[in-house]
């Protein structure tokens, strides 16, 4: 990973003073921009034009760290298999357990993830905070917003003898084309198999919907559904007379685990249906169970399970992850080179400390301690005690210009998220959110931007566009 910082303030500088620029006239041209995209937005939120802009030489050490973090993970559900102690750390109820030691038939299990991090102050480092590994938002949304902002952005780059580099999240149908590739190392034999959203009745987000008319477009017959509508006969997944493939299951384990409990007979059926291979589940439900849980980012820190990861596994979740550990009554833990009672470290500072709950979703498990006054410090400690959440050490994100008023090109400082999609163990791409807030989400008052590459325009165009 590279030792500076991952902005490129340069191409950042180029564009933002392009866009403000024009006046009260990129207002029109954003809207009218917005108006001709297909939808982008789960929630609505005002598209900030001006891009985070990635620094080309970080992006191949960057994606070399992103992959081998996956990799990390990989490992450590191998541990879950394999050790008890592991799976106590980690936690799931019976049912949940067996359902992440089932076999899933495929040649690793976390198909697709969007690790979320931040370009990191004093250095602008990029720190990983967590994986989303069950059903992460803007697999599909975060391309449309790059082509929206490229289309805004590439006049003041080329003024400045640059372009945008495209990476693999931009062309394409990515998901689609994971979800298809998948399918057959699955060793699925439909010709044109038919894929299926999974998602309650009723609940089905924007990007649901969207997913589904646009790979249907694209020859992919795609249904969002109701894992309880979907029967087990034949051999086969049936929603009525359709006989569904493979699905990817895009309720987050939050509502999963709620569904489930609710219905206990839901997720025994299901396992069982993939133990049978009557349908591929992406993703498998060790990704989103085990990879997903947040006890994950301390497990893969505790010194009591180092001996399950190289040296070199650990230097780079050493590196990569915040200090984190699992909240268990009388634990101590080393910290900064000195043995702390956990609870007591917590109490004394608690600006320096992030609580997780396992899993979570837009943000509403997570407690920054900087951010809520004492008594709701102290109740969030004796439940994270109680529950077995995690506490992550706090890590200041850098702040960056977002162009807020597009008519009078007025810029607040936010602090921003830089997160990365990696499908198959690959990096494809980036996304990333801002906000004025300490929880960093589109759902706590944020907003998502587009993250892009910028590199020299080729020698030639320059000389073409001189003359």
């Amino acid at each position: 990973m590279t030792t500076g910082s991952t902005i490129d303030w340069h191409a950042a500088a180029a564009a933002l003073a392009g866009l403000i620029a024009e006046g009260p006239a990129l207002a029109r041209r954003v809207r009218e921009a917005v108006a001709a995209a297909p939808r982008f937005q789960n929630k609505a939120f005002d598209l900030a034009p001006a891009p985070l802009m990635v620094r080309a030489d970080a992006v191949a050490p960057l994606a070399r760290d992103l992959e081998a973090y996956v990799a990390l993970l990989e490992r450590a559900m191998a541990a879950y298999a394999a050790d008890p102690e592991v799976r106590s750390y980690i936690g799931l109820e019976p049912a949940e357990e067996a359902a992440a030691l089932a076999p899933h038939g495929l040649p690793s299990t976390v198909r697709v993830c969007r690790i979320d991090g931040y370009p990191a102050l004093p250095d602008g480092r990029v720190i990983i905070l967590e994986n989303n590994a069950d059903s992460p938002a803007g697999t599909m949304f975060t391309g449309r917003i790059n082509a929206v902002v490229d289309a805004l952005i590439e006049a003041p780059l080329a003024a400045a003898g640059l372009q945008i580099r495209k990476l693999p999240l931009d062309d394409g149908a990515p998901l689609l084309e994971r979800f298809l590739a998948d399918y057959r190392a699955w060793g699925g034999k439909a010709a044109d198999p038919v894929l299926a959203v999974l998602q309650e009745d009723g609940k089905a987000n924007v990007e649901s919907i969207e997913m589904a008319a646009a790979y249907s477009a694209l020859g992919t017959r795609t249904v969002v559904a109701d894992p309880r509508q979907i029967s087990f006969r034949d051999g086969g997944a049936w929603l009525g007379d359709l006989k569904i493939d493979l699905c990817w299951n895009k309720i987050n384990t939050v509502y999963w685990r709620r569904l489930t409990a609710a219905h206990p007979d839901l997720l025994p059926r299901w396992v069982a249906a993939v133990e049978a291979r009557s349908i591929l589940h992406l993703n498998p439900f060790p990704a989103r169970y085990v990879a997903e849980s947040k006890r994950m980012l301390g497990l893969l820190r505790e010194q009591h399970f180092a001996h399950h990861f190289t040296a070199d596994e650990r230097a780079l979740a050493e590196r990569l992850l915040p200090w984190a550990a699992k909240l268990e009554e009388g634990k101590s833990v080393s910290f900064g080179g000195e043995t702390h009672d956990l609870r007591q470290l917590l109490l004394t500072r608690p600006q320096d400390w992030v609580l997780k709950e396992p899993y979570d979703i837009r943000g509403d498990g997570v407690t920054i301690g900087r951010d809520v006054d004492h008594e709701t410090w102290i109740a969030k400690i004796d439940q994270g005690f109680a529950e077995g959440n995690i506490a992550q050490r706090y890590i200041p994100p850098l702040t960056y210009p977002i162009l807020t008023d597009l008519e009078t090109g007025a810029c607040v400082p936010m602090k921003i998220s830089l997160d990365s999609f990696v499908f198959g163990g690959r990096f494809i791409g980036f996304g990333a959110k801002a906000s004025n807030n300490e929880r960093v989400n589109v759902f706590q008052g944020g907003r998502k931007l587009a993250v892009r590459v910028a590199e020299p325009l080729a020698a030639a165009a320059l000389a073409s566009d001189a003359a």
